[in-house]
C-alpha cells in the first residue's frame, strides 16, 4: 500500500483516497474468500457494500465545485471518519502480505483475526447508511448540474435497479414533478382486505398476481388535497429499504365518503407484516442487543426521510410502524416502514386541527396538549420518535390492550391521569435507569436528546426560530449530525 497517497488535502482527495483505499480492501477480502464459507460471505457483503458508497462518492466527487461551504464541510468531515476507517482495517487486513503466496498463512492469519474482519465488515455496512443521509440531502438541493451528473452514472449502470444513482435520479425528480397519481374506484374494490392488528392500514391483497399492498386511509376533513396529492406524487418512487417508506402506487378518491385512501407496494417476498406494537406485544423477544438497534436504526432512517420529503408526520406512534419479514427469517431480515399520514401535512403548510387519539398522548410533545397548542414542527416528529425508540430498546410497550381498550403504562406503573409534564419527566427517567442499563449510553442519550428536543437547555434541537434558515434543511442537518450518527457509532 506504499504506493497509495496519504494526506491529501480538501474534499475531492479525502474522496479520491477513500476509492483508492476501497478498491484496495475489496480485494484483499476478496483474497480470502476461499478459506471458508464465513470469508466468502464477508468478501459478498464488503463488495456489495463497496459498490454502493463508492458510486456515491463518485457523484459527490463530479458535484463537489458546486458546493456550499456547508455543505463541503459536512461531507469533508464524515469521509474523513471514513478515510480512518478504511486506513485502519487495511493495516489489519495487510500484515501477511510478505507471506502472500502462503495459502495456509493467509489462513491462520485469518481465523485468528477473524472477528476483526467481521466487525471491519459491519462497521462498513453501517458507515455507509450513516453516509447517505447527508448525501440524499445533498441530492435535493444541490444545483442544476446534479441532474445530468445523476443521468450519465445511471445510464452506465443501467441494468442495476438499486443502483445509488438511478434511486438519487428519481428522488430529485419526485420535487420537481407534481404528477396527478389518482387511481380509479375499482382498482381499490379489486383488492382484498385484511386487517393488521393494533394498525389502522390494511393489506390489500390482488389475488390474480398474488400480491400484496398496504391500504392506508385518511381523511379528507384533516388532510389537504394537495397535500394528499403531493405525497403520492413525491413516494412514487419511494425505496423502502433506503428510506423506509412504501413506494406509493397511487391515491384513491372514494366518491362515497369524504376521505383519500393511499395503495403502497410491499417489496416482493415480504408476506409477514405486522405494525411495531404487535410485535412489541406479542411475546417475542430478539435474542441479540444487535437486533434491537437494527430495528431502531431504521426507524430513525424513516422519519429522517419524511422530512426530506417535506413533510412532519404527526403521528409517530408503534401503530403507524410496519415490520415486514420474509417468511422463516424473523428479526434477522426485518424491514421498518412508516405508515399512518392520518394527520400528516406539508412541512410550510398550515396545521392541521385534529385531535390525538386518548392512547397516542403519550407520543405528543407536552406543548402540543391542552388548550394553547403550539404550531406543529419537525421537532414534535422527533420527540415522538424518541418514545418510539425508549419502547424498542426497552422491548417494552407503553400502551397495553386488554377486551379492546387501551391502557398507559410505563415500567413504574400507569400513565393515566398523569399531566404532559409528568408523563415526558417518567419517559425521561426510565431512558436514564432501565434503558442505559439495557442498551448503553450512547442509546439512553440519542433518546433523551429526542425528548428534550423542545427544552430551552437543549443545543441541539431547541428554540424552534433557531432554525429559520435558508433552504429549510438546519433540522435535517442537527438531526445527522446528533441522531443518526450517533445511532451508527453504536455496537454491541
Amino acid at each position: 500500500m506504499a504506493d497509495v497517497a496519504f494526506g491529501i488535502a480538501g474534499l475531492v482527495g479525502t474522496i479520491e483516497a477513500c476509492i483508492k483505499f476501497g478498491k484496495f480492501l475489496v480485494q484483499a477480502y476478496n483474497d480470502y474468500r476461499h478459506i471458508d464459507d464465513i470469508a466468502n460471505e464477508l468478501s459478498v457483503r464488503i463488495q456489495i457494500c463497496w459498490s454502493r458508497l463508492s458510486s456515491q462518492l463518485e457523484v459527490m466527487r463530479k458535484l463537489e465545485s458546486g458546493m456550499t461551504d456547508d455543505q463541503r464541510e459536512l461531507q469533508l468531515r464524515i469521509l474523513s471518519i471514513l478515510q480512518s476507517k478504511l486506513q485502519a482495517a487495511i493495516l489489519v487486513i495487510s500484515k501477511p502480505d510478505r507471506h502472500k503466496n502462503s495459502r495456509r498463512i493467509k489462513a491462520l492469519h485469518f481465523l485468528n483475526l477473524r472477528e476483526s474482519f467481521q466487525s471491519t465488515v459491519a462497521d462498513l455496512e453501517a458507515w455507509q447508511q450513516r453516509f447517505e443521509p447527508s448525501w440524499f440531502q445533498f441530492i435535493k438541493t444541490g444545483p442544476a448540474a446534479v441532474d445530468r451528473v445523476l443521468m450519465n452514472a445511471s445510464q452506465e449502470n443501467s441494468r442495476d435497479p438499486e443502483e445509488p444513482a438511478r434511486i438519487g435520479f428519481r428522488f430529485r425528480q419526485s420535487f420537481g414533478n407534481a404528477e396527478s397519481f389518482m387511481l380509479a374506484e375499482k382498482v381499490l374494490q379489486s383488492l382484498e382486505r385484511r386487517t393488521i392488528l393494533y394498525c389502522k392500514a390494511q393489506i390489500g391483497i390482488r389475488r390474480s398476481e398474488n400480491r400484496q399492498f398496504i391500504v392506508d386511509t385518511v381523511s379528507r376533513d384533516i388532510v389537504s388535497t394537495r397535500d394528499a396529492r403531493e405525497l403520492a406524487s413525491r413516494l412514487r418512487d419511494s425505496n423502502p429499504f433506503t428510506f423506509g417508506i412504501l413506494k406509493c402506487k397511487g391515491l384513491v378518491q372514494p366518491s362515497t365518503d369524504p376521505t383519500f385512501t393511499y395503495i403502497f407496494g410491499v417489496p416482493e417476498g415480504y408476506s409477514t407484516i405486522r405494525s411495531g406494537r404487535e410485535l412489541l406485544l406479542s411475546g417475542s423477544i430478539p435474542n441479540s442487543l444487535t437486533k434491537r438497534l437494527k430495528i431502531a436504526r431504521q426507524l430513525v432512517t424513516a422519519v429522517y426521510y419524511v422530512h426530506l420529503y417535506d413533510f412532519v408526520h404527526k403521528n409517530i406512534t408503534l401503530e403507524t410502524i410496519l415490520t415486514l419479514e420474509r417468511p422463516g427469517e424473523g428479526f434477522d431480515e426485518l424491514v421498518i416502514c412508516l405508515i399512518g399520514f392520518q394527520l400528516f401535512r406539508y412541512i410550510e403548510g398550515a396545521t392541521n386541527t385534529s385531535e390525538a387519539d386518548p392512547k397516542d398522548l403519550v407520543y405528543q410533545h407536552p406543548s402540543r396538549m391542552g388548550s394553547k397548542k403550539v404550531k406543529f414542527i419537525m421537532q414534535h416528529d422527533i420527540y415522538s420518535l424518541g418514545v418510539c425508540l425508549l419502547e424498542i430498546g426497552l422491548w417494552h410497550s407503553l400502551v397495553d390492550y386488554q377486551d379492546g381498550e387501551a391502557t398507559l403504562r410505563d415500567i413504574h406503573g400507569p400513565l393515566k391521569n398523569l399531566g404532559p409534564d409528568v408523563i415526558k419527566s417518567r419517559l425521561i427517567l426510565m431512558s436514564q435507569t432501565q434503558l442505559r442499563a439495557t442498551m448503553g449510553d450512547i442509546y439512553s442519550q440519542v433518546v433523551e436528546t429526542c425528548l428534550t428536543c423542545l427544552d430551552e437547555g437543549n443545543r441541539d434541537f431547541g428554540d424552534p426560530k433557531e432554525f429559520e434558515i435558508q433552504d429549510g434543511l438546519e433540522v435535517g442537518s442537527r438531526y445527522v449530525k446528533k441522531i443518526m450518527d450517533a445511532m451508527s457509532m453504536i455496537c454491541y
